[in-house]
């Protein structure tokens, strides 16, 4: 068996943030709007664990999750009901906890509901656009009801010592982020490819050659699914996989399984990395940069400029995902 089973998926309820974060792979933002269903996000759940013999853990994100508080319970309490095993975590950036008894009421509910953790996002990125102190009320009452070990914080030094970034002038905001970016903690894809890679130390094709992605996209038994039902290897956000609703979670697994070395994006990456995509992207008019802060910096930048040309949609998706934007 080449390609492992999946046995941790992250539903990605919806694209919408009310954060534009420089840090975010997946480009979320106030302006996107694709959500997935409560019926969607079941039937995906349901499948994924039987499709796998060691069934698979489950957890709900975003984009921010909480924008749509009604619905987040409503598929927590309903996978609980229909016995689809407990929901490993979620994930949210704290911007709704703006009081203690609006915190209390729905740990409360999401603790019933069968949530094992919260996972709880804190860094200059967040903090432009989330008050720290809401993180930290929220930090502190989980910790309360629920005990530390349930309670996940990415990360613990920037809630310890960390600040508003919302009101620094724009050169020393994009210098803290420089330096919190060298830290390496950041996926440089989607925003991030922008926004961070230029703070990064860059590597020459030469030191990228030989690094294939073998792992990252057939091993890890990890992955993603989009509002649209896409299937994304769980670190590779806008490589396409299958898509739910075109075929059943077993049938997407099976097909990769079957003809992974003949899909010309994942092929390739599997072989030879990012750089076995130079030779065609050169052919369509891709030009080198002055250097790459890695491998998946250069990925990201080829396959921008395929998908920007209309290439190898079937694996390259959302378009959106790959369109310029202007900075936040």
């Amino acid at each position: 068996m080449v390609v492992k089973y999946w046995s941790f998926a992250g539903l990605l309820l919806t694209d919408w943030c009310n954060a534009r974060c420089a840090s975010c792979y997946l480009r979320c933002g106030p302006d996107r709007a694709e959500e997935m269903t409560s019926e969607q996000a079941l039937g995906y759940w349901r499948e994924l664990i039987e499709a796998s013999p060691h069934g698979c853990r489950i957890h709900l994100s975003g984009g921010e999750p909480f924008g749509n508080y009604s619905r987040l319970i409503e598929i927590a309490r309903r996978g609980l009901k229909d016995n689809l095993g407990p929901l490993q975590k979620i994930e949210t950036n704290a911007f709704w906890a703006t009081d203690q008894q609006i915190v209390r009421e729905r740990l409360e509910a999401l603790d019933e509901a069968g949530m094992q953790k919260i996972c709880i996002s804190t860094d200059p990125y967040h903090q432009q656009f989330v008050p720290i102190e809401r993180v930290r009320l929220l930090v502190r009452l989980a910790e309360q009801s629920f005990g530390p070990q349930r309670v996940q914080v990415r990360w613990r030094d920037w809630l310890e010592h960390g600040f508003d970034t919302a009101e620094l002038e724009e050169d020393r905001r994009e210098e803290l982020f420089r330096r919190y970016a060298a830290c390496g903690r950041d996926r440089i894809n989607g925003r991030a490819g922008e926004r961070l890679s230029t703070h990064l130390q860059r590597k020459s094709i030469i030191e990228l050659a030989d690094k294939c992605c073998r792992q990252s996209l057939l091993r890890s038994r990890h992955v993603h699914i989009d509002a649209g039902g896409r299937v994304s290897p769980g670190t590779c956000a806008g490589i396409i996989l299958g898509v739910l609703g075109e075929a059943s979670v077993a049938e997407i697994w099976q097909q990769l399984e079957a003809d992974h070395l003949a899909r010309e994006i994942v092929g390739t990456l599997v072989q030879r990395g990012p750089v076995g995509l130079l030779d065609r992207a050169k052919a369509t008019g891709y030009a080198l940069k002055d250097g790459y802060a890695g491998k998946c910096h250069l990925c990201w930048d080829i396959r921008t400029h395929f998908a920007r040309k209309g290439l190898y949609h079937k694996e390259l998706a959302p378009l959106w995902w790959y369109t310029e934007e202007s900075s936040a």
